[in-house]
């Protein structure tokens, strides 16, 4: 509540202020409802009852133009999976540089996908929403400085984002809500655009560190029993990170394909290499659009503690075999057929439907399906 009524306290003031500075408010909201097909799956947080909070969100933007390229935008999400509780996603002041260069400072959104700029946006893409597998990151956002430079090769439009800052915001990890501490991120993404075809590209990097209490005291165990490089790696302690991305758009009158792969990498700690990828093919009729998206995950890590043989003592079973258990846990091989089809009734609005045929090659009892339909608008 308190949250709430700080929220409400700055969008307040911010109109109050209009008198001063010219305040445009947009925003755009999402109403999704799904359930699985079968009393026994789970995927994306649905189970077989028709929920209608899950994937829900509505967001208001304000943004203001200071005059002599200065700028503030601020951007209020409340989703139904956090309870309705508003969080800034975006809080930055831009500076137009030049016409081709702007400065962003505060919060706002790391480049890292195709569709960073408008992620909640279901209006702005087909899906109901992007594809999970792919956008999968812990975090969306960071505090700290970006700047955009936009320019011309010839027929080619490019786009170059760059960005340095940090994310500490609360997350929930192996079952346990904790507070990491993302430093030093750093990275690059670069957009190129002619005429049909679009192509991008993007890596960063950061230091991690993640306090899961359950690995710090199976860290200490492997330090105490004297395997210092285990013990390392079971410990998620300022570990190098680093992300890219490669995708492309490609669009034939009414006929487009998009694409994106990513891998994520974290170095000398206990969390598997995630290598993603999707392929979506659609058609446009009038005001409908069907499309057609097939995406596969692999979640892979070797043992380190391979090297450590069973039966040499108790302690060190029990330590192998809980850590051998984490690994185990997160390696999967993964693959989705998505088929939906939006339909816009309106200039602002939109229609979708969507049925999810998800297989997880490692563990079948995971297999699920799923159907959801969203109302998406912008206003």
């Amino acid at each position: 509540m308190k949250k709430t009524f700080i929220c409400l306290a700055t969008l307040s003031a911010l109109t109050s202020s209009a008198a001063h500075a010219d305040i445009t408010f947009n925003g755009f909201a999402s109403v999704v409802g799904g359930m699985t097909t079968s009393s026994k799956d789970q995927l994306y947080n649905f189970d077989d009852n028709l929920d209608f909070k899950q994937g829900s969100l509505f967001a208001l933007q304000a943004s203001s133009d200071l005059d002599n390229g200065l700028g503030v935008t601020l951007q209020l999400t409340a989703k139904g999976a956090d309870d309705w509780d508003p969080e800034f996603k975006w809080a930055y002041v831009s500076y137009d540089a030049s016409d081709e260069f702007r400065i962003l400072a505060g919060r706002q959104r790391a480049p890292f996908y195709m569709y960073s700029d408008y992620l909640d946006v279901s209006y702005a893409y087909p899906w109901i929403s992007p594809p999970k597998g792919v956008y999968d990151l812990i975090f969306d956002t960071f505090d700290g400085l970006g700047g955009i430079y936009t320019t011309s090769f010839g027929n080619v439009d490019a786009t170059f984002h760059g960005i340095y800052g940090r994310n500490t915001d609360d997350i929930e990890a192996f079952g346990q809500q904790v507070k990491p501490d993302i430093t030093g991120l750093t990275g690059l993404s670069s957009t190129f655009v002619y005429d049909w075809l679009t192509l991008r590209a993007s890596y960063f990097v950061a230091d991690v560190s993640i306090p899961l209490t359950d690995l710090q005291t199976l860290s200490a165990g492997w330090q105490q029993a004297g395997f210092n490089d285990i013990a390392q790696q079971t410990n998620i302690a300022e570990d190098d990170a680093s992300f890219l991305e490669f995708g492309f758009q490609m669009h034939f009158d009414n006929l487009q394909i998009v694409g994106e792969y990513t891998n994520l990498d974290i170095d000398n700690s206990p969390l598997v290499e995630e290598e993603s990828y999707y392929v979506m093919t659609g058609y446009q009729f009038d005001r409908v659009l069907l499309h057609l998206t097939y995406g596969k995950d692999d979640n892979a890590m070797p043992n380190y503690t391979s090297g450590v043989p069973y039966g040499i003592a108790p302690t060190l079973d029990f330590l192998k075999g809980t850590t051998e258990e984490i690994i185990t846990n997160q390696i999967s091989k993964e693959n989705y057929l998505t088929f939906g089809v939006r339909y816009d009734f309106h200039d602002s609005a939109a229609v979708k439907f969507e049925y999810t045929d998800f297989e997880n090659e490692t563990d079948s009892s995971y297999d699920a399906g799923l159907f959801r339909m969203a109302l998406v608008t912008v206003f």
